[in-house]
């Protein structure tokens, strides 16, 4: 970028007249510049920026006074002291805008009404520009500083709205997964399946068969090497403590173990040792699933990975292995009831050790409190407390209170009026 024209030019002021070294920025490459990255100015040195209205101080390293000049190079504002990363206007009839160093405006005495002097230029700084040769740098310079943040954030935004979107159908997927398991005798198979069906929508779904069956094809192949499931219960312990051989039998399983669903409101609640577990709490399936989303927004989809390596413990190597790939870990879990009989598979987990170190013990009963229950009449409890029984009349035998005209004996055998 060539360098820009240096001109001397008189300010005059209330304090007299002040020769100053300029830069001049009249052409497009040099008002996107500026100061932006330069060294500090020197006392009496500044940079002229023609037809500009505003300024920023992107990318600076030290702060300016800026001094605003209408079209005969008077001053009709004065900003004093700008700090690197603001921005700073003019006010109406503003034309062009004069930098100095920090601490100028004072130093000189500037003030709206001084007036700067251009004998050096071929033509003042009131001469007209024919339309086409006029420009706006100030609004390009602050564009191409402003505009890639507004651009970064703007697809942020659609990147976080498309996760969003990504992580509802998930765990809609998610739950019709379980849903399949809970009928389907914990078959991972029919959790897999089920759960890469209700993906559909998310890779387009359709509104015909053929449709509906491409989108799940996209999906089926999308997941392929990017999604775990694991069935997190029942688990080993839960098939060794509540196995039953004959329906292994029934079922023709080939020897794998089976947990029986029915009429588990009349089967108690034992606890046994190995799981930890009542044959009700056996009978809950609990599935999580880790589906490795590929986000698809240029750029900040970089910036979202390199975040997740960072904060990446390396303590799973299937979470490793999909943000190596790119793609972003969404982790979704679910719990439902078993409406068949449980039967065991290679994906079943071993958890052992629940229920006290594999020592079930009963907690006992809660706390119980004597105290009496208010008399309360509605749900705010806000009845006001009965009225207390009148004290004894210790001129009346207790005994022969119907002797005693009105008197009748009370719950504690006191003689009370009637």
């Amino acid at each position: 970028m060539a360098s820009p024209r240096i001109i001397v030019c008189i300010l005059h002021t209330t304090t007299g007249k002040h020769a100053l070294t300029l830069r001049m920025a009249s052409t497009f490459l040099a008002r996107f510049r500026g100061l932006m990255l330069s060294a500090p100015l020197g006392p009496a040195e500044g940079m002229l920026i023609t037809r500009c209205t505003s300024v920023h101080s992107a990318f600076m390293r030290y702060p300016i006074d800026v001094v605003y000049l209408d079209r005969d190079g008077v001053v009709v504002r004065c900003v004093a002291h700008l700090k690197p990363w603001r921005a700073s206007w003019g006010i109406a009839g503003t034309a062009h805008v004069l930098e100095l160093a920090a601490g100028s405006v004072a130093a000189f005495g500037i003030a709206p009404g001084a007036r700067l002097d251009f004998p050096c230029e071929d033509r003042p700084l009131s001469a007209r520009l024919p339309r086409s040769a006029r420009q706006r740098g100030s609004a390009m310079i602050e564009f191409a500083v402003v505009g890639p943040l507004i651009a970064m954030l703007g697809l942020g935004l659609l990147q976080y709205g498309m996760l969003f979107f990504a992580k509802n159908q998930i765990n809609y997927a998610t739950f019709m997964a379980g849903r399949a398991g809970s009928v389907g005798h914990a078959d991972l198979g029919a959790v897999r399946q089920a759960y890469v069906r209700a993906l559909a929508p998310m890779y387009g779904g359709g509104t015909s068969l053929a449709e509906v069956a491409e989108a799940t094809a996209k999906a089926t192949a999308d997941v392929a090497d990017n999604l775990r499931i694991e069935l997190l219960n029942p688990t080993k312990e839960s098939f060794n403590d509540w196995n039953d051989p004959a329906l292994q039998t029934l079922l023709k399983t080939g020897g794998r173990r089976v947990i029986p669903n029915s009429a588990l409101a009349a089967k108690g609640v034992q606890v046994k040792a190995a799981s930890g577990q009542s044959l009700q709490d056996a009978n809950l399936l609990k599935i999580k699933i880790t589906h490795g989303y590929l986000p698809k927004v240029p750029f900040v989809s970089k910036f979202y990975i390199a975040y997740l390596k960072s904060l990446d413990p390396q303590t799973d190597a299937f979470y490793s292995k999909l943000v190596d790939a790119g793609r972003i870990p969404v982790v979704t879990h679910v719990t439902i009831e078993m409406q068949s009989d449980a039967i065991e598979s290679d994906a079943t987990v071993s958890t052992p050790g629940p229920g006290n170190g594999g020592k079930p013990a009963n907690p006992g009963d809660p706390p119980a409190s004597n105290s009496q229950p208010p008399d309360c009449t509605n749900l705010g409890c806000d009845a006001p407390a009965p009225a207390p029984e009148p004290a004894c009349n210790p001129f009346t035998d207790p005994n022969h209170c119907q002797s005693a005209p009105g008197c009748v004996p009370n719950s504690q055998m006191c003689c009370m009026p009637q």
